[in-house]
């Protein structure tokens, strides 16, 4: 088919096109007005660990090396700790505890990760109230603080000295990019909706509108009456 008829078809039938169109708009703005905002909220804590010195400091030409390179040690097991499901029981106990907030450990356990890099580690929280993630976060720097010799026996009965580098910062989440895409692909299939519905009608429409109407029936054109134009 030639551009000029398909031209001829949409100039025609462009309420077909426009109405699935509009409808299919319609619909998406609804959908996105209607739907949760955001997908919850997150926050980052930044820390860094060293275990308890005891007794007399190393000599001299180790004290700058060692002191750090035990602290990237502790900094790694400290990180792997925070993703195991006993971490997440010790945050869900106090918040029980101090907050009063009934969270289950598994549910924790997906909403905490951590990552670090040589001696700080970074804590991601990602929660669907903002006012628990707080509580969360609190909690989160409390567990370091103070349970890490129950599971590092490496620590003996003192526990590790964590430092924490800044305050939570409670952020929303944006929703993600199929959400944000929804309403334009949404009116992406009502056009092509509207545009197979123009031409479904097109074809099955017994109306003759000029000579190529009557060509394709296979008859003779002997005289054609120009339109008239103003």
């Amino acid at each position: 088919m030639e551009l000029r008829a398909i031209w001829k078809i949409i100039r025609r039938r462009w309420w077909l096109i426009a109405l699935p169109t509009l409808a299919a708009a319609a619909y998406a703005a609804f959908t996105v007005l209607r739907a949760p905002g955001g997908g919850g909220f997150s926050t980052s804590l930044h820390f860094t660990a060293a275990p308890p010195i005891e007794g007399e400091t190393v000599s001299y030409e180790d004290s700058e090396y060692y002191p750090w390179l035990t602290s990237e040690f502790v900094v790694n097991g400290l990180t792997d700790w925070v993703k195991t499901g006993s971490f997440a029981k010790e945050v869900s106990a106090e918040l029980a505890a101090t907050a009063e907030l009934e969270i289950p450990a598994a549910a924790l356990q997906g909403a905490i990760n951590a990552d670090n890099e040589r001696s700080v580690m970074v804590v991601y929280l990602n929660w669907g109230d903002a006012d628990q993630l707080a509580s969360i976060a609190e909690a989160v720097s409390v567990v370091l603080n103070e349970r890490s010799a129950d599971y590092f026996p490496q620590f003996g009965a003192d526990e590790v000295e964590v430092v924490q580098f800044d305050e939570p910062v409670i952020a929303p989440v944006p929703p993600p990019l199929s959400v944000r895409l929804q309403p334009l692909v949404r009116a992406g299939l009502g056009l092509a909706a509207g545009i197979a519905l123009a031409f479904l009608v097109e074809y099955l429409d017994p109306t003759i509108r000029d000579r190529g109407d009557i060509v394709s029936l296979g008859f003779e054109v002997l005289v054609e009456i120009p339109r008239y134009r103003r």
